[in-house]
Parts: C-alpha cells; structure tokens; sequence
C-alpha cells in the first residue's frame, strides 16, 4: 500500500510539472501571437521629401537676402532674422498635425512595448522555475534511496 501511495504521488507531481510546462509554452505562444499581431500592422510612413525641398528653398532665400543686404548693419540683421522666423513658422503651423499624429503613434507603440517587456519578465522567471523543477526531479529520479 505504501508503495501505491509513493507511486501515485511521484505521478501527480509528474503531472504537474507537465501541466507547468505546457502552461510556459501556452503563455509564451500568447506572447508570440501578440509580437506577430504587432508585427503585422502598418504605419503610414511620412513623406518629408516637400519638406526638405521647402527647407532648401527657404535657406536659398536666406542666402540671397543675406547677400543683398550685406549683414554689417545690426537693424540689417534683425529684419533679415525676424523674416526667416515668419517662413519657419509658417512651415511648422502647415506640418504640425502631421507631427502630433506621428508623436501620438510612437507614444502608443512605447507603451504597447513596456507592457510587453513586463509580459517577457513573467515568462522567463516561469521557465526558470520550470526548469529548477524539472531538475530536482531528475535528481529525485537518479536517487537510488528513493526507489
């Protein structure tokens, strides 16, 4: 009777620990699925082609104006900067939707990235567990005072 008792006992622990193991690798497909799921979604991408062909066109303005005004005077100067501000600030007011959309998309992903790095933690402190069990029960197996 004894004997049964031990039997069915190494039995249910071996059960277990398989019960263990196939929840780590069913949380760790759910993880995969997520990552995959992620993986699969597109972004529209952001031209800035127009943009950088406005900037080189604005600095080539600049350029002319500096030359022709000939900056050696201070007052030159500052009708000379507060014309480039006015352009810079009429490109930024005209991409600055564009901008808090792109802004919002990347705080969306950051966030989505920091849950899943919690997600990652828990599964590999549960497979480090697993394996610790799996290992004690190899070494309860090879103990010839245990049989």
């Amino acid at each position: 009777m004894p004997d049964l008792i031990n039997k069915l006992s190494t039995y249910a622990a071996l059960l277990g620990v398989i019960g263990a193991i196939g929840g780590g690798f069913y949380a760790w497909g759910e993880f995969n699925t997520r990552l995959e799921s992620l993986e699969n979604v597109s972004y529209e991408a952001t031209d800035l082609s127009g943009i950088n062909k406005e900037i080189k066109e604005l600095n080539e303005k600049i350029n002319d104006r500096v030359n022709s005004l000939g900056v050696s005077q201070d007052e030159d100067y500052q009708e000379l900067n507060t014309v480039h501000n006015e352009d810079y600030q009429e490109l930024t007011a005209s991409h600055s939707e564009d901008y808090q959309e792109l802004q919002e998309t990347i705080r969306s992903l950051a966030g989505t990235v920091e849950s899943l790095k919690g997600d990652v933690a828990i599964n590999g402190a549960a497979i480090e567990f697993n394996g610790a069990k799996i290992n004690e029960l190899k070494a309860e197996s090879n103990n010839p005072l245990l049989n």
